[in-house]
């Protein structure tokens, strides 16, 4: 087997990012990074070059949806899976993350053996 495949948690609310994180341990081949805004997404994103993105749309500063626009202008991060975790979860809403390029969208209050599942079905294992 090759490398641990690396996630992503970014929201701004801290419980949230543990319950996630607690939701996906023990992982069987990746580990988590986290951010607490969208332009610590962007840092960890550039530096940990994650392999799934669990991502908060509504965030203090840069939102989910520049997060999101920034992965898709890098080649690298056009194909990366995005779950959109949200509590706003509107028609709108939801569309506007799919256009933003996510691949999946959540909403909260989320199910956390469902979350679990859905990472496990987009990870891509790396070889």
């Amino acid at each position: 087997m090759g490398r641990e495949a690396t996630i992503l948690i970014c929201d701004d609310e801290p419980n949230l990012r543990e319950l996630m994180r607690i939701s996906l341990e023990p992982g069987p081949d990746y580990r988590i990074v986290e951010a607490s805004d969208g332009a610590e997404a962007i840092e960890v994103v550039d530096s940990e070059n994650p392999d799934l993105v669990l991502l908060d749309m509504m965030m203090p500063g840069v939102d989910g949806i520049a997060v999101l626009e920034h992965l898709r202008s890098q080649p690298e991060h056009v194909e990366t899976p995005v779950v959109v975790v949200s509590a706003f979860a509107s028609p709108a809403d939801r569309n506007r993350a799919i256009e933003a390029g996510a691949t999946r969208f959540v909403k909260k209050p989320f199910d956390p053996e469902a979350l679990r599942s859905l990472v496990e079905e987009l990870l891509p294992y790396p070889d």
